[in-house]
């Protein structure tokens, strides 16, 4: 998978193995620009690989997607035959990509922030998520989210 910003700035995604397809849909449909949204997904993928939990489930408005060690299987909730499995490590190589690509979309100049708009928006994103679940998120330090 390769996800980048087309130009127009929307999330675009080209494929290499179309088994994928509805792990991208759910990444552009559940997901979507919501940087919470990622550390949510973020937080799931590194508490499976570190074997803190065996299981994530991510309960999305359009997909439910499931990661465990051994693959990532993602349904789609209205149309029960659209699935996606995938090996764990490139739905996290996908992931982290997603996340990269919507850390790096420019903010539109007429955005109201409401949370926290004296810190720039990655941290105001993390802080929020950090005080919502109560726990440092598992991805500081990497992927452009601050270390401390």
């Amino acid at each position: 998978m390769r996800i980048y910003l087309d130009e127009d700035g929307d999330i675009a995604i080209d494929y290499d193995d179309k088994r994928f397809v509805e792990f991208g849909a759910f990444l552009k449909l559940d997901v979507n620009y919501s940087m919470v949204r990622c550390l949510d997904a973020l937080q799931m993928v590194a508490d499976v690989d570190s074997g803190k939990s065996a299981v994530e489930i991510y309960d999305g408005e359009v997909h439910r997607a499931e990661f465990r060690r051994d693959g990532v299987h993602v349904t789609h909730k209205f149309l029960p035959e659209r699935t996606a499995q995938m090996p764990f490590d490139v739905a996290v190589r996908a992931l982290e990509q997603f996340w990269t690509v919507i850390e790096s979309k420019p903010v539109s100049p007429n955005r109201t922030r409401v949370y926290r708009p004296d810190l720039p928006l990655v941290e105001s994103e993390l802080h929020l998520w950090e005080s919502t679940w109560h726990r440092p998120h598992p991805y500081r330090g990497r992927l452009g989210i601050p270390a401390g």
